[in-house]
C-alpha cells in the first residue's frame, strides 16, 4: 500500500513529467430509396475554430505546423455523420502528450463540422502499461472528450497490456486514468439522446456502446489485444442479444488484418493464430450484421481497406506511429522502423473521419495529420468505400425499377 510521502512523490512527479514532457452508388430512384429508409437528416456546422495553444505547450517537435484543417476539404454533407478513428498514440502518451491532447482537440474542433457521433481508439494507448505517467498522459488527453460531452470506445493494445503483449496479464488503464474508466465514459455516453453504453469486459480492457444516427442504429465493439476466448464470448453474447438484432455492427479490435490486408502478418502470426481464426469465425457468423472492421497495430505510413467487401464488411486499417513525416516526404519514412529512427515519435497525432453517407450508401475515409496541418492524400488515406455491401443488388434494382417506370 502507498504511504502519504510516496503518494505525494508520486503527485510532483507526474506534475513534472507533464510540464517537461508539453503539456455515388446509385442515383435517381436507388438514392431516394434508401434516403427514405434511413430517414433523418441532420443539419451540420460547415467551420471550426482552431486550437492554437496547445501547438505552443511544451517541448513538441520542430516544426510544428498549425492544426488547422485545409480549406478544400469539406466537411459532412446534410445526410451523412461520422466516426473520428485514433489508435496507436503509445508515443504520444509517452514522449509528447501535447500532441496527444492537439489530436483530440482538433477532433472536439472538428465535431460539428464533420457531424461527429463517436470516436473509436482502437489500442496502445501508451507505450509501456506499467508506466502510471504514461496513463496520466493518456487521461489527460482522453478526457478532453470527457468535458467536451463526446462519446468514445477503446480497447487495449499489446502495450497496454500489464506484461507487454500477455493478453492475460491485465493493465492498470483502468486504474490510473479516469477517462478509461466505465463508470465515467458511460456517464458522457447515456446523457447524449442518440448513444448508450453497452457494456465492457475484461477489466474494461473492451467495451461496447450503441448510438443511432440518420434513422439507423449501430453498434461498436472494441476487443482488446490477442483477446483469449472469453473475450470472444462476451462479444457474441452482445451480437447475439435480441436487443441488438437490427443493428449494424463495426467490430473494432486492436489488431487484425495488417498492413496489406494479411491476416497471417510473418511478425505476429504465431501470437495471433488462434484470436484470428475465432475472431474471423465470429465475422462470419455475424455476417448480416457487421459491415465494417476497423484496426490498428500494424505500423504503416499509409493504412490499407479491403479492394472488395468480405462477407459483406469492410476492412479498414490505420496506423501511424512510426511515421516521422519529414518536410517533403509526401508518404513519410518506412514501416516498422526500429530505434533510433523512432525519435520524432510525433505519426500517432494522426486522425481517420470515416463520413457515412446514408443517401449514397457510402463510407468516405479522410486522413488528417495534426503534426504537418495537412490532409493525407495518398490512396489508401482518402478512399471511399461501399457502406452496406449487401444493399447493392437491391438498389440496383431499384435504380432499374425506377428507369423503367421513366
Amino acid at each position: 500500500m502507498e504511504n502519504s510521502d510516496d503518494a505525494a512523490k508520486r503527485k510532483l512527479s507526474r506534475r513534472r513529467f507533464i510540464k517537461l514532457a508539453g503539456g455515388s452508388l446509385a442515383a435517381g430512384t436507388a438514392a431516394v430509396a434508401l434516403g427514405s429508409a434511413v430517414g433523418l437528416k441532420p443539419s451540420v456546422e460547415k467551420t471550426a475554430a482552431p486550437r492554437e495553444a496547445e501547438a505552443k505547450a511544451g517541448s513538441t517537435p520542430s516544426p510544428l505546423i498549425q492544426s488547422t484543417a485545409s480549406d478544400t476539404v469539406e466537411g459532412a454533407a446534410e445526410h451523412a455523420f461520422s466516426i473520428f478513428w485514433i489508435t496507436d498514440t503509445q508515443f504520444l502518451s509517452e514522449s509528447n502528450p501535447a500532441l496527444f491532447r492537439m489530436l483530440n482537440n482538433w477532433i472536439v474542433d472538428n465535431w460539428a463540422r464533420f457531424n461527429g457521433k463517436l470516436v473509436i481508439h482502437t489500442g496502445d494507448i501508451v507505450q509501456d502499461g506499467p508506466a502510471e505517467e504514461e496513463w496520466y498522459n493518456a487521461d489527460d488527453a482522453m478526457s478532453i472528450f470527457l468535458a467536451n460531452n463526446i462519446p468514445y470506445t477503446w480497447c487495449a493494445g499489446n502495450h497496454d497490456d500489464f506484461v507487454n503483449g500477455d493478453a492475460t496479464s491485465g493493465w492498470i488503464g483502468n486504474q490510473q486514468a479516469k477517462s478509461l474508466q466505465p463508470s465515467v465514459a458511460s456517464v458522457i455516453v447515456n446523457s447524449l439522446p442518440y448513444a448508450q453504453w453497452v457494456g465492457d469486459y475484461h477489466e474494461a480492457m473492451n467495451t461496447a456502446l450503441s448510438f443511432s444516427a440518420n434513422g439507423l442504429d449501430f453498434l461498436v465493439i472494441n476487443i482488446e489485444w490477442n483477446a483469449q476466448p472469453d473475450v470472444l464470448q462476451w462479444a457474441a453474447g452482445i451480437l447475439d442479444d435480441p436487443a441488438y438484432a437490427n443493428h449494424h455492427v463495426i467490430m473494432a479490435p486492436h489488431a487484425y488484418i495488417d498492413a496489406n490486408g494479411s491476416l497471417d502478418n510473418p511478425r505476429w502470426i504465431a501470437q495471433l493464430s488462434d484470436f484470428i481464426e475465432e475472431f474471423t469465425a465470429l465475422l462470419d457468423a455475424h455476417s448480416s450484421n457487421v459491415f465494417l472492421t476497423l484496426n490498428g497495430h500494424f505500423a504503416t505510413e499509409c493504412g490499407y481497406n479491403t479492394p472488395q467487401p468480405i462477407n459483406n464488411r469492410n476492412q479498414l486499417m490505420f496506423d501511424r506511429q512510426d511515421c516521422a513525416d519529414a518536410p517533403g516526404d509526401v508518404i513519410g519514412r518506412g514501416v516498422d522502423n526500429p530505434p533510433p529512427n523512432d525519435t520524432d515519435k510525433v505519426g500517432g497525432v494522426t486522425a481517420t473521419v470515416l463520413t457515412f453517407d446514408t443517401l449514397n450508401n457510402k463510407i468516405r475515409a479522410r486522413t488528417y495529420d495534426i503534426y504537418t496541418g495537412k490532409w493525407r492524400t495518398y490512396y489508401t488515406e482518402e478512399y471511399a468505400v461501399v457502406m452496406f455491401p449487401n444493399l447493392v443488388p437491391k438498389l440496383k434494382v431499384a435504380a432499374h425499377e425506377g428507369s423503367r417506370q421513366a
